[in-house]
């Protein structure tokens, strides 16, 4: 093997280490949201700190509140967070806009929500991710390329405040929210097949879409690429535009 040979080959194995260490967190990350949305009731019933590992939904995070310890509650709900964003942080940051359109074709609601946010974040970005750290205004951030020193500690102090919100409403309203998981207890076993088969429907619909990000590490590498050709042509047919009306 030639030199250029062994150094390219070094780059491309550098280069699929870092595309593996993205894809695999997000595709497992993906799949524990999905388990959680699918056997919920279950979850809530037997075991509802998974909840908080599995998902970030503040819907779940409000109903697991009254039914784990204190600790076990912001350690989970703030952890996940402090997991999360910096690996959704650094996939922009590493890979542009490439990174942001693969993340809303593989895992963004198929609306109008992405570009809204998008329009958002031009004028809003520190109060988003104060508000709301997750993956799209994470990807965001380190696409337009935020500072890290900015954006860590507001994504925690956002986190944090919000996680807080949750508990004081979870203790207020502890009452309700035990006879309601009770109620989802005694029922889970009718409750669990429902969302089960829910959740697999939207699965499917998903796949035909090619919008599950479980793939393998080449078919992430080439939609990545592809991506970028796309944003490519999109920025020169704006140049274009642009000179067009100019002229």
């Amino acid at each position: 093997m030639t030199v250029q040979g062994a150094t390219g080959t070094v780059r491309r194995m550098s280069n699929r280490t870092r595309l593996t260490l993205f894809l695999l967190p997000i595709a497992l990350v993906f799949a524990g949201a999905q388990v959680a949305r699918a056997l919920w009731p279950t979850l809530l019933t037997e075991a509802p700190w998974t909840l908080l590992v599995l998902s970030s939904s503040t819907t779940r995070m409000l109903l697991v509140e009254p039914l784990v310890p204190i600790a076990v509650f912001f350690t989970l709900a703030i952890g996940r967070v402090a997991l999360l964003a910096p690996l959704y942080f650094f996939f922009g940051r590493s890979y542009g806009d490439s990174a942001l359109r693969w993340t809303e074709a593989k895992l963004g609601p198929s609306s109008s929500i992405i570009p809204q946010t998008e329009r958002l974040f031009r004028k809003f970005s520190y109060a988003l991710v104060v508000w709301s750290p997750h993956l799209f205004v994470s990807v965001m951030s380190g696409t337009t390329r935020m500072r890290a020193r900015l954006f860590f500690p507001l994504a925690l102090a956002g986190t944090a405040a919000k996680v807080t919100a949750v508990f004081f409403l979870g203790d207020l309203l502890a009452e309700p929210l035990r006879d309601f998981a009770d109620f989802i207890g005694k029922y889970q076993w009718f409750l669990t097949p429902v969302t089960f088969f829910i959740v697999a429907m939207q699965m499917s619909r998903r796949r035909k879409r090619n919008a599950i990000p479980i793939e393998s590490v080449d078919e992430f590498e080439h939609e990545l690429a592809d991506a970028a050709v796309v944003d490519a042509a999109v920025a020169d047919a704006a140049v274009a535009t642009e000179r067009d009306q100019a002229e």
